[in-house]
């Protein structure tokens, strides 16, 4: 099979936010530090309350992995004091994503329950979503927290059930790596993983110092240099961009449908042309958006039906 390769020739080196990359570094036995780790830089737990052990309520199956090709991947967790945590990686735009994180989390919460249980004994569930799209267009801040709160926020329902969200595309590198919290500092190696997943690439001194981060950036490393993970990582990918492309289509067609409710079908040739033209249109922001999630031209060729030429005009346009 031949390598997909980068823009400059060299062999693509996949992000942190692939499937399969997310759940072999932060889902399998073995792992758990880097976990805790990210857990604890995400939800800035003070000492006495921070994750000192967790276990894997879904730990990583390699079998069930392939198997599995369009099943959402997450990481599933409890701590020793009981909490349950869900972390997933999205690095395609998804419309319904608030309602499925959502729904996940109150699952989470309520899987604890059993018949005959005392509801005092449920704990909280945490759903922790790192994204590369603004899902909150609104918001300026890289990460945004809901919890149960009543109207004015004056009084917060604990240990029951949050929702994070973390936008690697609003973050900015505003101060020297020095100066970092160890939560921007796993900002930073997610968002520029494809770069630390470079063999020859030197870890910066600032990052060697955080052990767990050096390590996720070692195993990083080691998926993108070998073979048979790269394919996995390709299939990933090709599969959640089928997804979306699906769900576009699907969304295209119900507003197709409303638009022409009523309308009697050959009515008039500037119907056809309309429609046409907006499908030509809807399938080149998705060329873009796939662009810039930095996405390999000849995936976004395949998925769309451009011609290498046609794509390249059509990004030159969006990037003038």
């Amino acid at each position: 099979m031949p390598k997909i390769l980068s823009g400059n020739g060299e062999p693509r080196i996949y992000s942190m936010l692939n499937d399969f990359a997310f759940q072999w570094i932060f889902g399998r036995r073995g792992h758990e530090k880097i976990t805790i780790s990210l857990l604890n830089a995400v939800l800035q737990l003070e000492k006495d309350c921070q994750i000192e052990t967790l276990h894997y309520l879904n730990p990583f199956n390699l079998r069930r992995f392939i198997d599995d090709k369009l099943t959402i991947v997450d990481v599933k967790a409890q701590d020793k004091r009981g909490r349950w945590f869900n972390i997933e990686a999205q690095a395609c735009e998804h419309s319904a994503y608030m309602q499925r994180t959502a729904l996940y989390a109150a699952k989470l919460y309520a899987e604890q329950a059993h018949s005959g249980d005392k509801y005092g004994m449920l704990t909280s569930a945490t759903s922790i979503s790192i994204m590369n799209f603004n899902l909150f267009p609104q918001s300026a801040r890289v990460h945004e927290i809901f919890e149960f709160c009543n109207h004015d926020s004056s009084i917060i329902l604990q240990d029951v059930m949050a929702l994070h969200y973390i936008d690697l595309t609003k973050f900015q590198e505003l101060k020297p790596r020095k100066e970092m919290t160890k939560f921007e500092k796993w900002l930073h190696v997610m968002k520029f993983s494809s770069r630390y997943g470079k063999m020859g690439e030197e870890i910066p001194e600032i990052l060697k110092d955080e052990e767990n981060i050096a390590m996720a950036i070692a195993e990083h490393k080691l998926i993108n240099a070998n073979e048979r993970m790269r394919r996995l990582m390709e299939d990933r990918e090709k599969a959640a961009i089928d997804l979306s492309l699906l769900r576009h289509a699907e969304r295209q067609k119900g507003i197709e449908i409303g638009k022409n409710e009523g309308i009697e079908i050959g009515k008039t040739e500037g119907i056809k042309i309309g429609k046409a033209e907006g499908k030509a249109e809807g399938k080149a922001e998705t060329a873009v958006r796939m662009f810039r999630l930095g996405i390999a031209t000849d995936l976004i060729i395949q998925a769309t039906g451009f011609s290498e030429t046609e794509l390249q005009e059509i990004i030159s346009r969006q990037t003038l």
